[in-house]
């Protein structure tokens, strides 16, 4: 007995959802050089304490999908620290239950660096250089001491805002 062929997306289908079989795309490929975002993939989280697993197993194996010269393990837990500030704080309480989500994607760019976006409802982000240097809060100290340059920015549409780190590629401890 033959496996199916796995199904490619046609060229204008969405390449970079969750729901994208991974069989489909091909290892390790690329856009052509100079793209800003070389290969990325996003998924949609539920806002509550059930992101944080479901961010970890995903990132995992997306991390791994995309090829990444980096600690895959720190990769996801900086991950799991923006996923865990954007339930705790991203999600304000006027936004009904049916909206309540939040948006992971993580790229590589062209330089080889991992980017991590993580966008919540909330576009408000008091002293959030004070959170990155750990005086207000750990999460973002916590995720800037795994070695990532971690920034905001709001959306040209829509609301909230998007907490970004970025990881530079290295040498993994094995």
């Amino acid at each position: 007995m033959t496996s199916p062929t796995p199904r490619r997306p046609s060229p204008g289908e969405d390449r970079g959802t969750a729901e994208t079989p991974l069989l489909a795309l091909p290892p390790c490929a690329g856009a052509p050089p100079g793209s800003p975002l070389v290969r990325s993939f996003t998924t949609h989280l539920p806002g509550d304490t059930r992101a944080l697993y479901l961010a970890r197993v995903w990132t995992r194996r997306i991390v791994t999908v995309l090829c990444w010269h980096g600690n895959v393990l720190v990769a996801v837990e900086a991950v799991a620290r923006l996923v865990d500030n954007g339930v705790r704080h991203g999600i304000p309480s006027s936004v009904p239950s049916s909206e309540v989500q939040l948006t992971l994607s993580i790229a590589i760019d062209e330089t080889g660096s991992l980017v991590i976006d993580v966008a919540d409802l909330n576009p408000a982000f008091p002293d959030f250089d004070a959170a990155v240097r750990g005086e207000r809060g750990r999460g973002l100290w916590q995720v800037a001491s795994l070695g990532a340059k971690v920034t905001r920015f709001l959306p040209h549409e829509g609301r909230g805002k998007t907490v970004r780190a970025v990881l530079a590629p290295g040498p993994v401890d094995v």
